[in-house]
C-alpha cells in the first residue's frame, strides 16, 4: 500500500484526492493546503486524513511514500525538490516548472535518487489518447502534418 500527501486542495487538488483515495493499492495519509476552508471539506471527506497548512508535514511523513503537487505553478519547483529531497516519488500538476532549468534540475534530483518525478496531464491515459497513439505509432494515419483538438467537457 503506497501512502499518499497532497500539497494544494484547490481546483485539481480534490478530483486527485477523490482519485487517489478510490485506489486499492493506495492510501490517501495527508492533505495539505494554506487555507483552512478547503481543508475543512478534507476533514468531512476523508475522516481518516490529516490535515496541514504545512507542505513540510506532507514531505516530513514518514507514512507519506510519495506526493502529489497541486498548487500554481510558481510553487511547483521548490515543493517538488522539497519531496525528492525528502526521499518522496512527485507526481506534479502540469506544467512541472516555471522554467526549463527548473524542471531540468528536478529531473536531475530525481535521477540522482531513483524516485519517480511525472508530471500529471488530463486525459493522457484515456482510451482515447492511447489509441492515437497506437494508430500514429503502427503508421496507421500516413505522415501526420498537423493535429488539433478540441476537449468540449470531462
Amino acid at each position: 500500500m503506497i501512502g499518499i500527501g497532497f500539497i494544494g486542495y484547490g481546483y485539481w487538488g480534490p478530483n486527485l484526492v477523490r482519485n487517489f483515495a478510490e485506489q486499492a493499492g493506495a492510501r490517501v495519509r495527508v492533505v495539505c493546503d494554506v487555507r483552512r476552508e478547503p481543508l475543512e471539506l478534507v476533514e468531512r471527506r476523508y475522516p481518516s486524513v490529516r490535515v496541514t497548512t504545512s507542505p513540510a508535514d506532507v514531505w516530513n511523513d514518514p507514512l507519506v511514500d510519495a506526493v502529489v503537487i497541486a498548487t500554481p505553478v510558481q510553487y511547483h519547483f521548490e515543493l517538488a525538490m522539497a519531496s525528492l529531497r525528502a526521499g518522496k516519488h512527485v507526481l506534479v500538476e502540469k506544467p512541472i516548472a516555471s522554467n526549463s532549468s527548473q524542471a531540468s534540475a528536478l529531473i536531475d534530483e530525481a535521477a540522482r535518487r531513483r524516485l519517480t518525478l511525472m508530471v500529471d496531464h488530463t486525459f493522457v491515459y484515456t482510451g482515447a489518447v492511447r489509441k492515437m497513439r497506437e494508430l500514429t505509432e503502427q503508421g496507421e494515419l500516413g505522415e501526420i502534418y498537423y493535429y488539433d483538438s478540441v476537449r468540449i467537457n470531462l
